[in-house]
């Protein structure tokens, strides 16, 4: 399984071609890039440059901004969409296979649901040339299982799941039972902690036996609440090797460096 890591693993008092250097470092496989509609195509050009001269890849990225959509008024609506969208396709020119929309759907408020999906059904069509994967993560205290739903009713191959199994303890909800059940939707998932629980202490065996044993092809990163420079990252990627969850295709030092 590859490994990647957001470039919030490492704190921001090291620059990004610090964090790219760890990143490459580590010997991960690829790196996740958050996207903002503001300064999507600068950031992306400074992405580019970082993962050519490291020899990084760059393979998924995050528009964080289509989780407000439901909240935005409905006249400025359409217009926050076109920001979504035209991010989104910044992050497939930028090399992106995949591209991650946090969705907080409610049992209780339908309407979100079927907000998200008229404009998950929007990127789709905007990047359907490319093949990108648009995968929706549960955030904000949603359960897996109405990410899912919303997931299925676009009825459309590149439409997934990005399973975070942090954010399952945040929703009450089974990262193991959860993640066996939806692993045929999964796209890529998120390895981190909860709100009181360290990845250490997180299931990870009976996680990767999930993975193992449902044939999951896809990709996994890192996400680390609250880092303490990139130590927590080094001892993060310690950590799954422990568990047998990923092994570098090179060697990688978790070290402190001198």
């Amino acid at each position: 399984m590859l490994l990647g890591a957001g470039t919030d693993t490492v704190t921001d008092d090291y620059t990004l071609d610090q964090k790219f250097a760890e990143f490459r470092r580590l010997c991960l496989d690829f790196v996740e890039v958050p996207l903002r509609s503001v300064d999507a195509s600068a950031r992306a050009e400074g992405y580019r440059e970082l993962a050519a001269a490291h020899g990084l890849t760059i393979a998924s990225a995050v528009v964080a901004e289509f989780v407000r959509l439901p909240d935005v008024p409905e006249i400025k609506r359409a217009e926050a969409l076109r920001k979504v969208v035209d991010t989104a396709l910044t992050a497939v020119d930028l090399g992106c296979d995949l591209v991650l929309i946090p969705v907080r759907v409610k049992a209780e408020e339908p309407q979100r649901a079927v907000i998200y999906a008229k404009g998950y059904a929007e990127l789709l069509a905007a990047t359907d040339t490319h093949g990108t994967v648009i995968a929706a993560e549960f955030v904000g205290g949603a359960l897996p299982a109405e990410a899912a739903d919303l997931v299925r009713s676009l009825d459309n191959p590149r439409a997934r799941l990005f399973f975070d199994v942090g954010n399952c303890l945040y929703a009450g909800a089974d990262p193991v039972a959860d993640l066996r059940e939806l692993l045929p939707l999964v796209a890529q998932v998120h390895l981190k902690g909860g709100p009181d629980t360290p990845l250490a202490a997180m299931p990870l065996r009976e996680l990767h036996d999930v993975l193992r044993s449902g044939g999951f092809t896809g990709r996994s990163a890192l996400e680390i609440e609250s880092p303490k420079g990139r130590q927590s990252l080094r001892d993060a990627v310690s950590v799954l090797q422990m568990y047998g969850l990923w092994t570098p295709t090179r060697g990688g030092n978790t070290e402190h460096a001198a």
